[in-house]
């Protein structure tokens, strides 16, 4: 490139400096993003419509309506153009990834634009023929002209545009200056003339058809284009053009595409389209909020309202439940922020019908989120009835830790369901508060068996010293010897948790020691107090530990060897 043309470049920086004054006296950035996201509609709609269709008239006209208000705010609006993003200034109006198919970032940077300006004027005709050449470039094949040949041919006068060679260098170059060339009139050509021959009509039996077969290449760029348009994601065009219709439609016609969409949404979600499902619920939600209206606001809540109603939500947990299709976190984030609280306790009961980890997995995350967004509600959810709505309440409240709850929770301890009161036990000590202890010891006297071990492995892991004198009665009492080891296990490591080194004596003496005279304590007592001991540890517990070596009661000398490890095994775990 000659340095003639390279000195002819406008005065852009110039440019970005008077717009830059204009965006910091009148806040012009959200005037310009609004306008970008009118210009993709309309480009979407420019490729789902035909010409003429009142949709895609009604989005063209919203767009000269903003860019005549840009246009009294600056002089020109400019473009720059990464591969996955559009900026006016150093802000982004537009952000696509890479490789998504309708990225119109990459589609301009590839064919070597680097930089789009709009000039007052655009408006009339030349912005709707920049779109429609952004649609006819997307069908173009790769030996065909790009769309920068296309802007060469069309000729714009109030489109001004920088663009690289592909060939060489990576230096901008401007729109040549075709104008002064359109002015100029082109010599007459000499009018032709046929020959006699050329004038004789081509007869039936003249016609050799093999001069109009398609070759090789032609029949497979038809099969690839067949292909192409088979794999197109239909659905996807249809919802996206039925949501232009909400949007740009009267009262009647939103009414029309909303009933089309509450029969729509149920199904989508049958078939496992997530992402198309939270495609209509992101855009619904967006129209309702960028228009104001209570009429829109109330359309797009009844359609939310129908995606909380049992089902359409057991639909939901099916489609998990098969595993062949699962949402990604984005879409399922979607379709959570569109829910109401009342979906909590439907999830609730079908979370115990779900058997695959994968999908339970899922279903907790999905409501532990809507747990967080309704705190209030699972107070009340706590106390329900339904003992599985009741014990899913607690667990969920355990987990985030609500401990708003803790009174609730711990009241489930005199229901009658076991599950539930094991479930306010895994809750309390997940909550890990000094209100729990008091209800962790009542549950030590609990009738389960279940009930006991979970809420003396509690008071364990919260190391509860207010229940060291009632653990201790555990202990030293007859009541705790008819039970089987594991149960007395989790009380005497209970009790050594909660006195710690006070409990040394008295485990010592149950390890070594007599009970009366000549009977010493069983072999259970015996192996659950070297387990405690080895959670004490000091000075003490080593000796007893170190007498017990010589016992030869084989449970209580296995005891012994484990409670060695016990430091050793906390040591690892604090350094993993």
């Amino acid at each position: 490139m000659d340095d003639e043309v390279v000195s002819g470049l406008p005065d852009f920086e110039a440019d970005l400096e008077l717009v830059d004054e204009f965006d910091e006296e009148g806040g012009l950035t959200d005037e310009v993003s609004d306008f970008f996201v009118a210009f993709l509609k309309t480009v979407r709609a420019a490729q789902l419509y035909v010409q003429g269709n009142p949709i895609l008239h009604q989005f063209s006209a919203d767009l000269r309506k903003r860019l005549k208000a840009i246009w009294d705010r600056v002089p020109s609006l400019s473009l720059l153009i990464f591969e996955n993003q559009i900026k006016w200034l150093d802000t982004p109006v537009y952000t696509e990834k890479v490789g998504a198919q309708d990225n119109l970032a990459f589609r301009l940077y590839r064919d070597g634009i680097r930089r789009i300006e709009f000039l007052p004027g655009v408006e009339d005709d030349e912005l709707r023929n920049f779109i429609d050449l952004l649609r006819i470039a997307r069908m173009l094949k790769e030996d065909e002209d790009d769309l920068l040949t296309l802007m060469w041919d069309a000729d714009f006068q109030f489109i001004r545009y920088e663009y690289i060679d592909a060939l060489g260098d990576e230096a901008p170059i401007t729109d040549p200056d075709l104008t002064e060339q359109a002015g100029e009139e082109l010599p007459m050509l000499p009018e032709l003339e046929l020959s006699p021959e050329l004038q004789t009509p081509t007869l039936r039996e003249d016609f050799e058809p093999s001069l109009y077969f398609l070759d090789e290449n032609e029949v497979a760029h038809l099969q690839t284009e067949l292909q192409r348009e088979w794999n197109r994601p239909i659905k996807r065009d249809v919802i996206l053009a039925l949501l232009d219709q909400f949007e740009m439609g009267d009262e009647d016609r939103r009414s029309e595409i909303m009933g089309i969409l509450r029969e729509m949404l149920p199904r989508v979600l049958a078939e496992g389209g997530f992402d198309d499902a939270a495609l209509i619920l992101k855009h619904l939600q967006k129209i309702a909020e960028e228009k104001g209206d209570p009429a829109v606001k109330e359309q797009v809540d009844t359609i939310t309202a129908e995606m909380s109603q049992p089902l359409v939500l057991e639909q939901l947990v099916r489609v998990l439940e098969d595993g062949s299709i699962g949402p990604t976190s984005e879409a399922l984030a979607t379709l959570l922020s569109a829910l109401r609280p009342e979906a909590i306790v439907v999830l609730m009961q079908a979370l115990q019908t779900v058997v695959r980890e994968e999908a339970r997995k899922k279903l907790g995350e999905t409501l532990d989120r809507l747990a967080s967004m309704n705190p209030k509600l699972m107070d009340d959810l706590v106390k329900a009835e339904d003992p599985r709505v009741a014990a899913e309440a607690a667990r969920i409240t355990g987990r985030l830790q609500m401990v708003n709850t803790v009174d609730s929770v711990a009241s489930l301890m005199s229901r009658e369901e076991e599950e539930v009161r094991i479930a306010a036990v895994e809750a309390l000590v997940a909550m890990r508060t000094g209100r729990a202890g008091g209800a962790l010891l009542k549950a030590l006297d609990d009738l389960n068996r279940d009930v006991r071990v979970a809420a003396a492995k509690g008071i364990s892991d919260l190391k509860y010293s207010p229940g060291a004198e009632k653990l201790e009665g555990f202990v030293r009492g007859r009541e705790l010897r008819g039970r089987d080891l594991t149960e007395q296990l989790a009380f005497f490591e209970a009790y050594a948790c909660a006195a710690g080194e006070d409990s040394a004596r008295l485990l010592t003496r149950m390890l070594n020691g007599r009970r009366f005279l000549w009977f010493r304590y069983s072999s259970q007592q015996r192996a659950c107090a070297a387990r405690a001991l080895g959670l004490v540890g000091g000075g003490i517990a080593n000796d007893a530990l170190n007498t017990g070596e010589r016992d030869r009661d084989p449970l209580v000398l296995s005891a012994v060897h484990a409670a060695r490890r016990l430091p050793e095994d906390d040591e690892q775990e604090d350094g993993e």
